[in-house]
């Protein structure tokens, strides 16, 4: 029986056909992995076919010519931009969260300064698809779609078509809606050649992608200041927290260390000792109504982000207004009416920051809407009409609003500072992940 059983085992076992060999898929990478150098091999390979059979033995030589002006032709790193999945595959990553382009370029410049590359150049070769199109984004956002959104709310109303509606808005409208669908194609356009198939990855082209060449220097040279600061971030991803979550009794204390550290004398060191006591004492007993401060419009949802896009066309309240009631009332329903009172000191620069830019945002509604009145008023003094019935032309409204570049430093400046702060992170903060345990024999 024995001797039977293992027959009947071996010998169809060796008598049985192998299986066939299923074949390979092919790999590819997306486009924060190719490079262009392989790029152009894919699109040269796919393109052969069609090609007329004249032009078959002259396409080797044009490869080669191709790939050696792009290996000669250099890009300083300060006119790169890295693409946010590159600086931190954390989705929850304030630089992944944040859709502002200048941001991503600043934390890349930070990171390129720390890592001590930012004086070397980046061979066309070896530039990343990914670094393209977000370098790309860069320069297309502050060349076309900011001086466009600043040349939108400039105009002026020029009459009225309907109640609330005027030539005015009929005309910034497209420009608007232009600038929000830009962006989102933009970006929706960018992910998928970041999940996609761009290149194959067995190419030889996809060697040092993204990487600079270290043999080169353009000569630039960062401020100590700004070395000093590169060196102690990090991109803030799941193992430290992001500056912007930093307390405000927090950030006292590390300043006037800094002072201290770096005073010039003994007279210089005992007013910053001095001044540290003040601001703790203040930090510690001054209360802030903390739930009081609306949600920040980049948290917004995707319901409340369009409804923020369409109460912004409503005259006198839309925008910076309609933009504080909607973040009001999400705070007051997740906090279920408490309005979260707590000392200046426990306040989050994130919270700091909101507030800010709510500050100044509605100031700066508050000073348009005074300025129309105010041309109302002249023009009636001016022509001895009233202004005020649908009739009448205001001849001043014709003048441009100055009011978005007024309101540029906060839009284009005191936000993108703080979507940097939401994207880096302290190095002494970061907790190293736990290493695998492999089991023991």
């Amino acid at each position: 029986m024995i001797g039977t059983s293992v027959c009947s085992v071996v010998v169809p076992a060796a008598a049985r056909p192998a299986p066939e060999p299923v074949p390979a898929e092919p790999q590819c990478v997306g486009a924060n992995d190719a490079t262009l150098g392989a790029v152009f091999d894919a699109v040269l390979d796919t393109a052969l076919p069609i090609l007329p059979a004249e032009f078959h033995d002259v396409v080797p030589q044009l490869r080669d010519e191709a790939h050696t002006r792009m290996e000669q032709a250099r890009v300083s790193m300060l006119s790169v931009s890295n693409p946010r999945r590159t600086l931190s595959d954390d989705p929850e990553a304030g630089v992944n969260t944040t859709n502002d382009p200048v941001a991503t370029y600043v934390v890349t410049q930070l990171m390129n300064v720390r890592d001590g590359v930012a004086a070397q150049s980046i061979p066309v070769e070896r530039l990343t698809l990914g670094q393209a199109i977000e370098t790309a984004y860069f320069l297309i956002y502050t060349t076309t779609l900011v001086p466009t959104t600043i040349v939108a709310g400039m105009i002026p109303s020029i009459g009225q078509v309907a109640p609330g509606v005027s030539v005015g808005t009929l005309i910034k409208l497209p420009l608007q809606l232009g600038v929000f669908g830009f962006k989102a194609i933009y970006r929706a356009t960018q992910s998928t050649l970041e999940r996609g198939c761009v290149a194959d990855a067995g190419s030889d082209r996809l060697d040092g992608a993204g990487e600079p060449d270290a043999a080169t220097d353009n000569g630039f040279r960062a401020s100590p200041l700004v070395e000093e600061l590169a060196a102690t971030l990090a991109v803030s991803d799941g193992t430290c927290a992001p500056v912007s979550d930093m307390t405000l009794s927090r950030v006292v204390d590390r300043t006037v260390s800094y002072l201290e550290t770096t005073a010039p004398d003994a007279a210089a060191r005992t007013q910053a000792t001095d001044m540290g006591y003040r601001l703790r004492w203040a930090a510690a007993n001054l209360m802030v109504p903390s739930n009081l401060i609306p949600e920040n419009p980049d948290d917004f949802d995707t319901i409340e982000s369009v409804l923020s896009l369409a109460l912004g066309f409503v005259p006198y309240v839309g925008g910076a207004a309609t933009d504080a009631l909607i973040g009001l009332t999400d705070n007051l329903i997740e906090q279920k009416g408490d309005v979260g009172l707590v000392p200046l000191g426990e306040l989050t620069v994130d919270k700091s920051l909101t507030a800010a830019r709510y500050a100044y945002s509605l100031t700066t509604q508050v000073m348009q809407l005074a300025w129309g009145q105010v041309t109302v008023s002249l023009a009636d003094a001016v022509t001895g009409e009233t202004m005020e019935t649908d009739v009448s032309v205001n001849p001043f409204s014709f003048l441009p609003s100055p009011f978005p570049l007024i309101n540029a430093p906060n839009l284009y400046g005191l936000a993108t500072y703080h979507r940097v702060l939401r994207s880096v992170c302290l190095s002494e903060d970061r907790v190293p992940e736990p290493a695998e345990l492999t089991p023991s024999a």
